[in-house]
Protein backbone atom coordinates (compact mmCIF):
# COMPACT_ATOMS: atom_id res chain seq x y z
CA UNK A 1 0.00 0.00 0.00
CA UNK A 2 1.28 3.48 -0.89
CA UNK A 3 2.14 6.14 1.70
CA UNK A 4 -0.10 8.75 0.08
CA UNK A 5 -2.69 10.49 2.19
CA UNK A 6 -6.09 9.06 1.43
CA UNK A 7 -9.77 9.84 1.24
CA UNK A 8 -12.40 7.11 1.31
CA UNK A 9 -15.71 7.40 -0.52
CA UNK A 10 -18.93 5.48 0.13
CA UNK A 11 -21.11 5.14 -3.00
CA UNK A 12 -19.40 4.77 -6.39
CA UNK A 13 -21.89 6.50 -8.66
CA UNK A 14 -21.33 8.75 -11.65
CA UNK A 15 -21.78 11.89 -9.57
CA UNK A 16 -18.91 11.07 -7.25
CA UNK A 17 -16.66 10.18 -10.16
CA UNK A 18 -17.54 13.43 -11.92
CA UNK A 19 -17.31 15.59 -8.82
CA UNK A 20 -15.21 14.67 -5.75
CA UNK A 21 -12.83 12.45 -7.74
CA UNK A 22 -12.66 15.08 -10.49
CA UNK A 23 -11.70 17.84 -8.06
CA UNK A 24 -9.04 15.62 -6.52
CA UNK A 25 -7.69 14.94 -10.01
CA UNK A 26 -7.43 18.68 -10.66
CA UNK A 27 -5.47 19.09 -7.44
CA UNK A 28 -3.20 16.12 -8.08
CA UNK A 29 -2.34 17.52 -11.50
CA UNK A 30 -0.75 20.50 -9.71
CA UNK A 31 1.24 18.45 -7.17
CA UNK A 32 4.35 16.30 -7.27
CA UNK A 33 3.57 12.59 -6.91
CA UNK A 34 4.78 12.48 -3.31
CA UNK A 35 2.20 15.09 -2.22
CA UNK A 36 -0.83 13.68 -4.01
CA UNK A 37 -3.97 12.33 -2.36
CA UNK A 38 -5.89 9.30 -3.59
CA UNK A 39 -9.36 7.88 -3.13
CA UNK A 40 -10.34 4.42 -1.95
CA UNK A 41 -13.85 3.95 -3.32
CA UNK A 42 -16.22 1.54 -1.58
CA UNK A 43 -19.40 0.03 -3.00
CA UNK A 44 -22.13 -0.58 -0.40
CA UNK A 45 -24.99 -2.11 -2.39
CA UNK A 46 -25.22 -5.49 -4.09
CA UNK A 47 -27.30 -4.07 -6.93
CA UNK A 48 -24.54 -1.58 -7.88
CA UNK A 49 -21.63 -4.02 -8.10
CA UNK A 50 -21.19 -3.62 -11.86
CA UNK A 51 -19.52 -0.23 -11.47
CA UNK A 52 -16.82 -1.27 -8.96
CA UNK A 53 -16.17 -4.43 -10.95
CA UNK A 54 -15.53 -2.39 -14.09
CA UNK A 55 -13.46 0.21 -12.24
CA UNK A 56 -11.34 -2.40 -10.52
CA UNK A 57 -10.52 -3.96 -13.89
CA UNK A 58 -9.19 -0.53 -14.96
CA UNK A 59 -7.25 0.11 -11.72
CA UNK A 60 -9.80 2.77 -10.78
CA UNK A 61 -9.12 4.86 -13.88
CA UNK A 62 -11.76 6.13 -16.31
CA UNK A 63 -12.51 9.03 -18.64
CA UNK A 64 -14.79 11.98 -17.99
CA UNK A 65 -16.39 13.71 -20.99
CA UNK A 66 -17.03 17.28 -19.82
CA UNK A 67 -19.29 19.08 -22.26
CA UNK A 68 -20.55 22.67 -22.58
CA UNK A 69 -24.01 23.78 -23.80
CA UNK A 70 -22.45 24.73 -27.17
CA UNK A 71 -21.09 21.20 -27.64
CA UNK A 72 -17.44 21.91 -26.84
CA UNK A 73 -16.08 18.83 -25.07
CA UNK A 74 -12.93 17.74 -23.30
CA UNK A 75 -11.97 14.20 -22.35
CA UNK A 76 -10.29 14.04 -18.96
CA UNK A 77 -8.60 10.92 -17.66
CA UNK A 78 -9.31 10.48 -13.95
CA UNK A 79 -6.73 8.54 -11.94
CA UNK A 80 -7.42 9.91 -8.45
CA UNK A 81 -9.16 6.65 -7.46
CA UNK A 82 -6.54 3.94 -7.07
CA UNK A 83 -8.36 1.42 -4.88
CA UNK A 84 -11.87 0.03 -5.37
CA UNK A 85 -13.49 -2.26 -2.80
CA UNK A 86 -16.88 -3.94 -2.51
CA UNK A 87 -18.19 -4.00 1.04
CA UNK A 88 -21.51 -5.43 -0.14
CA UNK A 89 -19.65 -8.68 -0.79
CA UNK A 90 -17.26 -8.53 2.17
CA UNK A 91 -18.02 -6.04 4.99
CA UNK A 92 -14.75 -6.91 6.75
CA UNK A 93 -12.97 -4.82 4.12
CA UNK A 94 -14.24 -1.71 5.95
CA UNK A 95 -12.06 -2.40 8.98
CA UNK A 96 -9.01 -2.96 6.81
CA UNK A 97 -9.57 0.25 4.87
CA UNK A 98 -10.09 2.53 7.86
CA UNK A 99 -7.43 1.04 10.12
CA UNK A 100 -4.85 3.05 8.20
CA UNK A 101 -3.12 6.22 9.42
CA UNK A 102 -3.05 7.55 5.85
CA UNK A 103 -6.86 7.73 5.73
CA UNK A 104 -7.91 11.22 6.85
CA UNK A 105 -11.50 11.69 5.67
CA UNK A 106 -14.61 9.96 4.33
CA UNK A 107 -16.92 11.46 1.71
CA UNK A 108 -20.38 10.05 1.03
CA UNK A 109 -22.95 10.00 -1.78
CA UNK A 110 -25.79 7.54 -1.15
CA UNK A 111 -28.74 9.72 -2.40
CA UNK A 112 -31.35 11.37 -0.21
CA UNK A 113 -33.21 8.12 0.44
CA UNK A 114 -30.06 6.51 1.82
CA UNK A 115 -30.40 8.38 5.13
CA UNK A 116 -33.77 6.86 6.16
CA UNK A 117 -34.89 10.10 7.80
CA UNK A 118 -38.36 10.76 9.17
CA UNK A 119 -40.10 14.13 8.92
CA UNK A 120 -38.55 15.03 12.30
CA UNK A 121 -35.04 14.30 10.98
CA UNK A 122 -34.73 11.19 13.11
CA UNK A 123 -33.38 8.00 11.61
CA UNK A 124 -36.15 5.48 10.99
CA UNK A 125 -34.93 2.76 13.35
CA UNK A 126 -37.89 0.54 12.47
CA UNK A 127 -37.04 0.38 8.77
CA UNK A 128 -36.10 -3.25 8.02
CA UNK A 129 -32.70 -2.37 6.57
CA UNK A 130 -31.80 -0.07 9.46
CA UNK A 131 -33.05 -2.65 11.97
CA UNK A 132 -30.89 -5.24 10.21
CA UNK A 133 -27.83 -3.06 10.69
CA UNK A 134 -28.53 -2.50 14.37
CA UNK A 135 -28.55 -6.27 14.82
CA UNK A 136 -25.40 -6.69 12.72
CA UNK A 137 -23.48 -4.17 14.83
CA UNK A 138 -24.77 -5.53 18.13
CA UNK A 139 -23.89 -9.11 17.22
CA UNK A 140 -20.69 -8.15 15.36
CA UNK A 141 -21.62 -10.43 12.47
CA UNK A 142 -23.70 -10.30 9.32
CA UNK A 143 -24.04 -8.01 6.31
CA UNK A 144 -24.90 -4.31 6.75
CA UNK A 145 -27.47 -2.89 4.34
CA UNK A 146 -27.28 0.86 4.99
CA UNK A 147 -24.84 3.70 5.33
CA UNK A 148 -25.24 3.53 9.12
CA UNK A 149 -24.00 -0.04 9.45
CA UNK A 150 -20.98 0.56 7.25
CA UNK A 151 -20.20 3.88 8.95
CA UNK A 152 -20.35 2.16 12.34
CA UNK A 153 -17.78 -0.40 11.17
CA UNK A 154 -15.58 2.41 9.84
CA UNK A 155 -15.68 4.48 13.02
CA UNK A 156 -15.16 1.45 15.25
CA UNK A 157 -11.98 0.80 13.29
CA UNK A 158 -10.90 4.41 13.77
CA UNK A 159 -11.67 4.26 17.49
CA UNK A 160 -9.16 1.43 17.88
CA UNK A 161 -6.34 3.60 16.50
CA UNK A 162 -4.07 5.97 18.39
CA UNK A 163 -4.70 8.78 15.88
CA UNK A 164 -8.09 7.89 14.45
CA UNK A 165 -9.65 11.34 14.10
CA UNK A 166 -11.58 11.59 10.84
CA UNK A 167 -13.77 13.98 8.88
CA UNK A 168 -17.06 12.48 7.62
CA UNK A 169 -18.36 14.70 4.80
CA UNK A 170 -21.70 13.81 3.27
CA UNK A 171 -22.14 15.20 -0.24
CA UNK A 172 -25.82 14.40 -0.81
CA UNK A 173 -28.56 16.93 -1.55
CA UNK A 174 -29.89 17.35 1.98
CA UNK A 175 -30.08 20.66 3.77
CA UNK A 176 -27.67 20.79 6.70
CA UNK A 177 -26.51 17.39 5.52
CA UNK A 178 -23.59 17.10 7.93
CA UNK A 179 -25.63 18.04 10.98
CA UNK A 180 -28.43 15.68 9.98
CA UNK A 181 -26.08 12.77 9.39
CA UNK A 182 -24.41 13.40 12.76
CA UNK A 183 -27.78 13.35 14.50
CA UNK A 184 -29.06 10.29 12.64
CA UNK A 185 -25.88 8.31 13.15
CA UNK A 186 -25.85 9.23 16.83
CA UNK A 187 -29.34 7.76 17.15
CA UNK A 188 -28.26 4.64 15.29
CA UNK A 189 -25.19 4.27 17.52
CA UNK A 190 -27.35 4.56 20.61
CA UNK A 191 -29.75 1.91 19.31
CA UNK A 192 -26.77 -0.34 18.53
CA UNK A 193 -25.44 0.18 22.09
CA UNK A 194 -22.28 1.98 20.98
CA UNK A 195 -22.05 4.43 23.89
CA UNK A 196 -18.23 4.31 24.00
CA UNK A 197 -18.06 5.09 20.29
CA UNK A 198 -20.39 8.06 20.71
CA UNK A 199 -18.15 9.54 23.41
CA UNK A 200 -15.07 9.01 21.24
CA UNK A 201 -16.80 10.66 18.27
CA UNK A 202 -17.47 13.83 20.26
CA UNK A 203 -13.74 14.51 20.26
CA UNK A 204 -12.48 12.77 17.12
CA UNK A 205 -15.11 13.03 14.36
CA UNK A 206 -16.57 16.01 12.52
CA UNK A 207 -19.52 16.03 10.14
CA UNK A 208 -19.14 19.16 8.00
CA UNK A 209 -22.02 20.28 5.85
CA UNK A 210 -21.40 20.58 2.13
CA UNK A 211 -23.09 21.71 -1.06
CA UNK A 212 -22.26 19.98 -4.32
CA UNK A 213 -23.36 20.68 -7.87
CA UNK A 214 -22.82 19.11 -11.25
CA UNK A 215 -25.21 17.36 -13.61
CA UNK A 216 -23.89 13.87 -14.40
CA UNK A 217 -26.49 11.95 -16.41
CA UNK A 218 -26.40 8.28 -17.28
CA UNK A 219 -23.94 8.18 -20.20
CA UNK A 220 -25.01 6.77 -23.56
CA UNK A 221 -23.82 3.27 -24.43
CA UNK A 222 -21.83 4.82 -27.27
CA UNK A 223 -19.54 6.77 -24.93
CA UNK A 224 -17.04 3.93 -24.57
CA UNK A 225 -16.64 3.81 -28.36
CA UNK A 226 -16.29 7.60 -28.44
CA UNK A 227 -13.50 7.45 -25.84
CA UNK A 228 -11.74 4.82 -27.94
CA UNK A 229 -12.00 7.07 -31.00
CA UNK A 230 -10.91 10.25 -29.19
CA UNK A 231 -8.30 8.93 -26.76
CA UNK A 232 -7.31 5.57 -28.21
CA UNK A 233 -8.06 3.76 -24.93
CA UNK A 234 -10.57 1.13 -23.90
CA UNK A 235 -12.91 2.29 -21.13
CA UNK A 236 -15.86 0.23 -19.90
CA UNK A 237 -17.07 2.84 -17.40
CA UNK A 238 -16.64 6.41 -18.71
CA UNK A 239 -18.87 9.19 -17.40
CA UNK A 240 -20.51 12.26 -18.90
CA UNK A 241 -21.04 15.62 -17.24
CA UNK A 242 -21.67 19.30 -17.84
CA UNK A 243 -18.90 21.89 -17.72
CA UNK A 244 -20.20 23.44 -14.49
CA UNK A 245 -19.07 22.29 -11.07
CA UNK A 246 -19.33 23.63 -7.53
CA UNK A 247 -18.34 22.31 -4.12
CA UNK A 248 -18.79 24.25 -0.89
CA UNK A 249 -17.54 22.63 2.34
CA UNK A 250 -18.01 23.77 5.91
CA UNK A 251 -14.62 24.53 7.45
CA UNK A 252 -14.98 21.89 10.14
CA UNK A 253 -12.24 19.30 9.67
CA UNK A 254 -11.03 16.71 12.16
CA UNK A 255 -7.82 15.77 10.36
CA UNK A 256 -5.76 16.68 7.32
CA UNK A 257 -7.72 17.38 4.14
CA UNK A 258 -6.58 18.08 0.57
CA UNK A 259 -6.15 21.76 -0.31
CA UNK A 260 -9.05 21.72 -2.75
CA UNK A 261 -9.52 25.47 -2.45
CA UNK A 262 -6.58 25.66 -4.85
CA UNK A 263 -8.82 24.20 -7.59
CA UNK A 264 -12.04 26.08 -6.91
CA UNK A 265 -13.62 24.44 -3.87
CA UNK A 266 -15.02 26.93 -1.34
CA UNK A 267 -14.38 26.38 2.38
CA UNK A 268 -16.74 28.47 4.50
CA UNK A 269 -18.46 28.66 7.86
CA UNK A 270 -21.83 29.29 6.14
CA UNK A 271 -22.72 26.48 3.74
CA UNK A 272 -26.42 27.00 4.37
CA UNK A 273 -26.70 30.09 2.16
CA UNK A 274 -25.15 28.26 -0.79
CA UNK A 275 -27.12 25.04 -0.37
CA UNK A 276 -30.44 26.82 0.11
CA UNK A 277 -30.09 28.59 -3.22
CA UNK A 278 -28.95 25.45 -5.01
CA UNK A 279 -31.49 23.04 -3.54
CA UNK A 280 -34.49 25.30 -4.00
CA UNK A 281 -33.64 26.71 -7.44
CA UNK A 282 -31.80 23.86 -9.16
CA UNK A 283 -33.04 20.71 -7.42
CA UNK A 284 -36.49 22.18 -6.94
CA UNK A 285 -36.59 23.15 -10.61
CA UNK A 286 -35.58 19.64 -11.62
CA UNK A 287 -38.35 18.23 -9.45
CA UNK A 288 -41.05 20.58 -10.66
CA UNK A 289 -40.57 19.95 -14.39
CA UNK A 290 -39.70 16.24 -14.37
CA UNK A 291 -43.22 14.91 -13.97
CA UNK A 292 -45.01 17.23 -16.38
CA UNK A 293 -42.24 16.50 -18.90
CA UNK A 294 -42.68 12.77 -18.40
CA UNK A 295 -46.44 13.06 -18.93
CA UNK A 296 -45.81 14.97 -22.16
CA UNK A 297 -43.65 12.14 -23.42
CA UNK A 298 -40.29 13.88 -23.14
CA UNK A 299 -37.23 11.74 -22.54
CA UNK A 300 -34.60 14.30 -21.54
CA UNK A 301 -34.74 17.39 -19.38
CA UNK A 302 -33.57 19.81 -22.05
CA UNK A 303 -36.82 19.05 -23.91
CA UNK A 304 -38.69 20.58 -20.97
CA UNK A 305 -36.74 23.81 -21.28
CA UNK A 306 -37.38 24.04 -25.01
CA UNK A 307 -41.13 23.73 -24.37
CA UNK A 308 -42.17 27.37 -23.99
CA UNK A 309 -45.10 26.59 -21.69
CA UNK A 310 -43.03 24.48 -19.30
CA UNK A 311 -40.14 26.93 -19.35
CA UNK A 312 -42.59 29.70 -18.52
CA UNK A 313 -44.02 27.73 -15.60
CA UNK A 314 -40.53 27.14 -14.24
CA UNK A 315 -39.56 30.80 -14.66
CA UNK A 316 -42.69 31.87 -12.77
CA UNK A 317 -42.04 29.31 -10.03
CA UNK A 318 -38.46 30.54 -9.60
CA UNK A 319 -39.16 34.26 -9.80
CA UNK A 320 -42.46 34.43 -7.89
CA UNK A 321 -42.36 31.52 -5.44
CA UNK A 322 -38.70 30.69 -4.76
CA UNK A 323 -36.33 33.64 -5.07
CA UNK A 324 -38.41 36.12 -2.99
CA UNK A 325 -38.26 33.70 -0.04
CA UNK A 326 -34.45 33.33 -0.01
CA UNK A 327 -33.08 36.05 2.26
CA UNK A 328 -29.47 34.91 2.73
CA UNK A 329 -27.99 35.46 -0.72
CA UNK A 330 -24.33 34.54 -1.30
CA UNK A 331 -24.64 35.61 -4.96
CA UNK A 332 -27.07 37.22 -7.44
CA UNK A 333 -29.96 34.74 -7.49
CA UNK A 334 -31.49 35.92 -10.77
CA UNK A 335 -28.12 35.57 -12.51
CA UNK A 336 -27.77 32.14 -10.87
CA UNK A 337 -31.25 31.17 -12.13
CA UNK A 338 -30.28 32.11 -15.68
CA UNK A 339 -27.12 30.00 -15.44
CA UNK A 340 -29.21 27.06 -14.27
CA UNK A 341 -31.66 27.42 -17.16
CA UNK A 342 -28.70 27.43 -19.55
CA UNK A 343 -27.42 24.27 -17.88
CA UNK A 344 -30.86 22.64 -18.03
CA UNK A 345 -31.03 23.39 -21.77
CA UNK A 346 -27.79 21.52 -22.53
CA UNK A 347 -28.94 18.98 -25.11
CA UNK A 348 -25.48 17.45 -25.24
CA UNK A 349 -25.94 16.31 -21.65
CA UNK A 350 -29.44 14.99 -22.45
CA UNK A 351 -30.08 14.28 -18.78
CA UNK A 352 -32.83 11.67 -18.61
CA UNK A 353 -36.13 12.51 -17.00
CA UNK A 354 -36.15 8.94 -15.70
CA UNK A 355 -33.03 9.68 -13.64
CA UNK A 356 -34.21 13.04 -12.36
CA UNK A 357 -37.72 11.84 -11.51
CA UNK A 358 -36.63 9.01 -9.22
CA UNK A 359 -37.05 9.17 -5.42
CA UNK A 360 -39.71 11.88 -5.51
CA UNK A 361 -41.31 10.91 -2.18
CA UNK A 362 -38.16 11.76 -0.21
CA UNK A 363 -37.24 14.72 -2.44
CA UNK A 364 -40.47 16.69 -2.10
CA UNK A 365 -40.04 17.65 1.59
CA UNK A 366 -36.43 18.66 0.89
CA UNK A 367 -36.71 20.52 -2.40
CA UNK A 368 -40.23 21.97 -2.49
CA UNK A 369 -41.87 22.13 0.93
CA UNK A 370 -39.62 24.90 2.38
CA UNK A 371 -40.57 27.19 -0.52
CA UNK A 372 -44.27 26.53 0.07
CA UNK A 373 -43.98 27.22 3.80
CA UNK A 374 -42.08 30.46 3.31
CA UNK A 375 -44.31 31.68 0.48
CA UNK A 376 -47.52 31.07 2.39
CA UNK A 377 -45.98 32.46 5.57
CA UNK A 378 -45.34 35.75 3.77
CA UNK A 379 -48.83 35.94 2.36
CA UNK A 380 -47.90 34.86 -1.17
CA UNK A 381 -50.07 32.17 -2.77
CA UNK A 382 -47.75 29.92 -4.88
CA UNK A 383 -49.88 29.40 -7.99
CA UNK A 384 -47.00 28.13 -10.17
CA UNK A 385 -46.02 25.59 -7.54
CA UNK A 386 -49.61 24.33 -7.32
CA UNK A 387 -49.79 23.74 -11.09
CA UNK A 388 -46.55 21.74 -11.08
CA UNK A 389 -47.27 19.77 -7.89
CA UNK A 390 -50.59 18.71 -9.43
CA UNK A 391 -48.63 17.18 -12.30
CA UNK A 392 -46.47 15.27 -9.81
CA UNK A 393 -49.59 13.78 -8.22
CA UNK A 394 -51.02 12.89 -11.65
CA UNK A 395 -47.74 11.26 -12.65
CA UNK A 396 -47.80 9.04 -9.57
CA UNK A 397 -51.50 8.27 -9.92
CA UNK A 398 -51.30 7.31 -13.58
CA UNK A 399 -48.12 5.31 -13.02
CA UNK A 400 -49.42 3.36 -10.03
CA UNK A 401 -52.80 2.62 -11.59
CA UNK A 402 -51.10 1.25 -14.70
CA UNK A 403 -52.36 3.88 -17.13
CA UNK A 404 -48.93 5.43 -17.69
CA UNK A 405 -45.88 3.29 -18.43
CA UNK A 406 -42.69 4.79 -17.01
CA UNK A 407 -39.57 3.29 -15.43
CA UNK A 408 -39.81 4.94 -12.02
CA UNK A 409 -37.63 4.01 -9.04
CA UNK A 410 -38.44 5.03 -5.49
CA UNK A 411 -37.76 3.12 -2.25
CA UNK A 412 -40.83 4.84 -0.79
CA UNK A 413 -43.18 4.05 -3.66
CA UNK A 414 -45.36 2.07 -1.26
CA UNK A 415 -46.31 5.39 0.33
CA UNK A 416 -47.82 6.64 -2.93
CA UNK A 417 -49.40 3.25 -3.59
CA UNK A 418 -51.14 3.56 -0.24
CA UNK A 419 -52.62 6.93 -1.28
CA UNK A 420 -53.89 5.58 -4.56
CA UNK A 421 -55.57 2.57 -2.97
CA UNK A 422 -57.68 4.72 -0.63
CA UNK A 423 -61.30 5.59 -1.37
CA UNK A 424 -60.17 9.23 -1.62
CA UNK A 425 -56.63 9.12 -3.09
CA UNK A 426 -56.25 12.90 -3.33
CA UNK A 427 -57.37 13.32 0.26
CA UNK A 428 -54.87 10.68 1.38
CA UNK A 429 -52.10 12.49 -0.51
CA UNK A 430 -53.00 15.88 0.94
CA UNK A 431 -53.18 14.56 4.50
CA UNK A 432 -49.92 12.59 4.52
CA UNK A 433 -47.94 14.07 7.45
CA UNK A 434 -44.54 13.00 6.11
CA UNK A 435 -45.15 14.86 2.85
CA UNK A 436 -46.82 18.03 4.12
CA UNK A 437 -45.64 18.28 7.73
CA UNK A 438 -48.76 20.15 8.79
CA UNK A 439 -48.77 22.65 5.91
CA UNK A 440 -52.29 21.85 4.70
CA UNK A 441 -53.67 22.09 8.23
CA UNK A 442 -52.03 25.46 8.73
CA UNK A 443 -53.08 26.74 5.28
CA UNK A 444 -56.25 24.83 4.32
CA UNK A 445 -56.87 27.13 1.36
CA UNK A 446 -53.63 25.85 -0.19
CA UNK A 447 -54.80 22.24 0.06
CA UNK A 448 -58.18 23.12 -1.43
CA UNK A 449 -56.55 24.95 -4.33
CA UNK A 450 -54.20 22.05 -5.00
CA UNK A 451 -57.12 19.61 -4.86
CA UNK A 452 -58.95 21.60 -7.54
CA UNK A 453 -55.82 21.83 -9.68
CA UNK A 454 -55.27 18.06 -9.42
CA UNK A 455 -58.81 17.48 -10.72
CA UNK A 456 -58.19 19.87 -13.63
CA UNK A 457 -54.87 18.22 -14.46
CA UNK A 458 -56.22 14.68 -14.24
CA UNK A 459 -59.05 15.65 -16.60
CA UNK A 460 -56.51 17.07 -19.05
CA UNK A 461 -54.78 13.69 -19.31
CA UNK A 462 -57.95 11.56 -19.47
CA UNK A 463 -57.91 11.08 -23.24
CA UNK A 464 -54.15 10.58 -23.48
CA UNK A 465 -53.96 8.04 -20.66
Amino acid sequence: MSDHKRLVHFGIGAFHRGHQAYYLQLLNDTLPESERWYYTDVNLREETRAIPDALRAQNGQYHFKRIAPNGDAEYIKISSIDRVEDASADPSVIGRIFNDDNVKALTITVTEGGYYLTDTDDVNLSHPEVANDITVIKQQSGQPKTLFGFLALALLARQSMANGAITVATCDNLRDNGHRLAKAFGQFAEAAQLSDLKQWMDVNVTFPCSMVDRITPVPPASLSHEIKQQRGEEDACPILGEDFEQWVIEHKLANAFPALDAVGVTFTKNVHAFEEAKIRILNGGHFMLSYVGALRGYQTFDQNIHDDELNGWLKAYHQKDVIPTIDDRPFDLEAYRQIIISRFSNGYIADSIERIAMDSISKFPQFILPTLKLSLGRGHFPISAIILIAHWYCFLSLKITGRFVFSYKDPYLSTAEMWMHQQDPVGAFLSDPDIWQGLNKQYPEFGESLKRQIAITMDAYQEQY
